[in-house]
């Protein structure tokens, strides 16, 4: 059982790591550029749908979903909503802020469910959460105050890229709060796939909004990008994750929400040369401090 465990922390681990990636590999497909991030978003969740879509048809989650789509396609609409948008609202936050802060701010999203659970799911509230929450929401202002600084801007206001990425964290919120009875229902991957094949027709109306026009005349970092995020980071990695979820405990789990925002704030200052600041420094602190007041679990 020990070793199934550290396999499961392992696999644990290379996910997050994989996550993690996502923000400076982001930052370097979308920095500097005039590429259409929004085209750009819709093509990395097709190449995901079509790259996991095989691998649930050995699952009897199909013939589940036939016998119970009237009760739970609602819930799949709103649930898959809720994910694309906090997915997408991230990427496209990594084309006007830098991505250790898009990372930090992204990974608010617990204080974000308390105050959703509180108003909703009637969860109550101790001492310790309210101080987390509150913590959490200073260093959310620290950072909106400070400026970012990496080889794709120099000291300019990132103020618009850092709240699309705390806007992304609310989705997420909304998403962990009501998605409990759907998870337990079906596999991770079928979810997986469900929330983003809902996506591909809810970014429709954005992309016709938008102009975007469909070209694959992109530069060779640019596929490189798309194709890690729709096949390592939305396929790969939550098989990867979905497997430690079985042997590790979902407190355990929590944690490498920490290691993922260190990460790709290290990932920032070797690749991105970002430059991290007194102010980034204690808002990561209050930030990451008050996630930990508020998840932990004393037993």
């Amino acid at each position: 059982m020990k070793n199934k465990q550290f396999i499961g922390l392992l696999c644990a681990f290379i996910a997050t790591m994989c996550w993690a990636c996502n923000y400076p590999v982001s930052r370097l497909m979308l920095g500097g550029t005039q590429l259409d991030e929004w085209y750009l978003s819709y093509l990395r969740i097709i190449i995901a749908v079509l790259f996991m879509l095989p691998f649930t048809f050995k699952s009897g989650d199909w013939q589940l979903f036939r016998k119970n789509w009237k009760f739970d396609w609602k819930m799949f609409l709103f649930l898959g909503c809720c994910s694309i948008i906090e997915g997408v609202l991230c990427f496209v936050a990594l084309k006007y802020t830098t991505a250790a802060r898009a990372s930090l701010m992204a990974n608010t999203a617990p204080v974000f469910t308390l105050l959703i659970s509180l108003l909703f799911a009637k969860e109550k509230a101790n001492a310790s959460k309210i101080a987390g929450m509150i913590l959490g929401l200073c260093g959310i202002v620290l950072v909106a105050l400070s400026q970012g600084k990496d080889i794709f801007s120099s000291g300019i206001s990132t103020l618009g890229g850092d709240m699309l990425a705390v806007i992304s964290g609310i989705f997420w919120s909304l998403f962990t709060v009501f998605g409990g009875n759907v998870s337990k229902k079906y596999s991770g991957l079928f979810c997986s796939v469900m929330f983003r094949a809902t996506g591909l027709f809810l970014m429709i109306p954005v992309l016709i909004i938008f102009n975007s026009k469909i070209t694959f005349d992109l530069p060779p970092r640019v596929w490189i990008g798309t194709f890690y995020l729709g096949i390592i980071s939305s396929g790969v990695a939550v098989g990867i994750w979905s497997f430690a979820q079985k042997y590790v405990k979902p407190g355990a789990l929590g944690a490498f929400g920490y290691l993922s925002a260190l990460s790709a704030t290290v990932f920032s200052m070797i690749f991105l040369k970002e430059q991290i600041t007194l102010p980034f420094v204690i808002a990561f602190i209050a930030i990451l401090s008050g996630v930990f007041l508020m998840i932990r679990n004393k037993e």
